[in-house]
């Protein structure tokens, strides 16, 4: 996208790339403001005198009672997830604080526990709170609250790894996935790792406690990193914290998220610094990285994921769609929150450009069109043909690409009144425009 920064259009990328969209009420508010002071208030909102919301998440380990009948478990635990999932989802669109939630989600991609394996919804709770907690804090302090997070002993089963037989599997995807990346440890690395974290329990009751066993624990010394003396979990994170490859690994998998695919990898080093210099704190990081895409002439497209696009059409429409339809939708392209189908988190954006989930998005966009209301300003402009304030509605200022600006007239002129607005804008939400940003 080409920009000679028109706040419009800089304002529509800020809240496209560090949230998903907005909605009227916030187009109004926002209205007149430089995208760099919106971002300076999302980046610390305490600081300007905005308070952090509520988690969604409060409240929401009760819907399982500590005394549960066993044969009445697993249908409570289908209701759970479906209403975490609900609240999650409402919670995106809802928030006053879009920043904080979507690195919430973008944590949840990157230290990828899944309900398929975490089979207690209290267990997925917890652990879904914690990544917000630490959402905007220190990169340090989340890796550890992960590390000894009963989600993340069941998903990777730390809590079996005991000194005559370690586990591997976290040792591994802790330097693979989540801190210095495949090429830079060894194998010996992982089983070094993986001695030193052994040990640890979970102990019964609120969806788990981490408890460390000496007993189960091999504390030897270790070599983990080219650092010698490693032993327990304070040891390991040390070694991987100040590993030299840690913050460019971090820097560059937020920037591909902020910036697109095809962004100017040489920027890396410079994010890298900014995080390094700043202890691993995650803000400034996104700062860097959100005033680098700010000040760009030519940016990159980015590939927007299902639940940004599903999020983006309900904002900008005012459509209310129920957490079965949602489920439907975000099922059939592979992107239920919750549930990432392996480690390695959801399928690239690369994926979501695929037929069949092409063929999702449309229908999911009828579905979208169906449940906006008679009084949204969307739908009137969508049966009033105005395709250019249509485009801004649906966070694209710049308007609709020649190809969609045909298709849109096209359908104008053949559907009968009645049906032009529903009609029109179920095909605007389901154009390339608003997936490829």
């Amino acid at each position: 996208m080409t920009n000679h920064h028109n706040p419009q259009i800089d304002l529509a990328w800020l809240t496209q790339r560090l949230g998903y969209g907005m909605s009227s009420v916030e187009r109004n508010d926002l209205e007149g403001s430089a995208a760099t002071t919106v971002l300076a208030r999302r980046v610390d909102p305490e600081s300007h005198g905005l308070a952090i919301p509520p988690s969604p998440f409060a409240g929401l380990g009760d819907l399982i009672p500590p005394d549960i009948d066993p044969d009445d478990f697993p249908a409570l635990r289908r209701t759970a997830y479906q209403h975490l999932l609900g609240v999650w989802l409402d919670e995106l669109r809802d928030t006053s604080d879009p920043l904080l939630e979507w690195l919430t989600f973008f944590w949840h991609d990157h230290f990828a526990v899944t309900s398929a394996v975490v089979l207690n919804p209290v267990t997925m709770v917890n652990h879904l709170s914690l990544l917000r907690q630490h959402a905007r804090g220190n990169f340090g302090d989340l890796l550890r609250a992960v590390t000894l997070d009963p989600a993340m002993l069941i998903f990777l089963d730390g809590r079996s790894s005991v000194a005559r037989q370690p586990n591997e599997n976290y040792g591994r995807e802790l330097l693979e996935l989540y801190s210095i990346g495949v090429e830079h440890y060894t194998e010996a690395d992982v089983v070094a790792a993986a001695s030193a974290l052994t040990g640890w329990q979970i102990q019964p009751g609120d969806g788990g406690t981490a408890v460390f066993s000496a007993r189960r624990h091999d504390d030897s010394p270790q070599t983990l990193l080219g650092i010698s003396g490693v032993h327990n979990v304070d040891t390991v994170l040390d070694a991987v914290l100040n590993h030299p490859a840690l913050p460019g690994f971090i820097a560059g998998k937020l920037a591909k998220s902020i910036l697109g695919n095809d962004f100017d990898e040489a920027q890396v080093p410079e994010f890298a610094n900014v995080f390094a210099r700043h202890d691993l704190a995650i803000a400034p990081l996104v700062a860097s990285i959100a005033e680098a895409g700010l000040a760009m002439t030519e940016r990159s497209s980015l590939v927007r994921h299902p639940v940004s696009w599903l999020i983006n059409a309900e904002k900008s429409t005012g459509a209310r769609v129920d957490t079965r339809a949602r489920a439907h939708i975000l099922g059939s392209m592979n992107m239920v929150p919750g549930r990432p189908p392996h480690v390695g988190g959801f399928p690239p954006p690369e994926d979501y450009l695929s037929a069949s989930s092409t063929a999702a998005r449309f229908s999911s966009a009828g579905m979208v069109a169906n449940q906006t209301p008679e009084d949204s300003l969307a739908l009137t402009v969508a049966a009033s043909g105005n395709w250019s304030t249509l485009a801004e509605l649906l966070g694209r200022p710049d308007g609709f690409s020649a190809a969609s600006l045909a298709a849109l007239e096209d359908l104008k002129n053949t559907v009968p009144v009645p049906q032009q607005g529903r009609n029109c804008l179920a095909l605007a939400l389901s154009t390339p425009d608003l997936l490829v940003i």
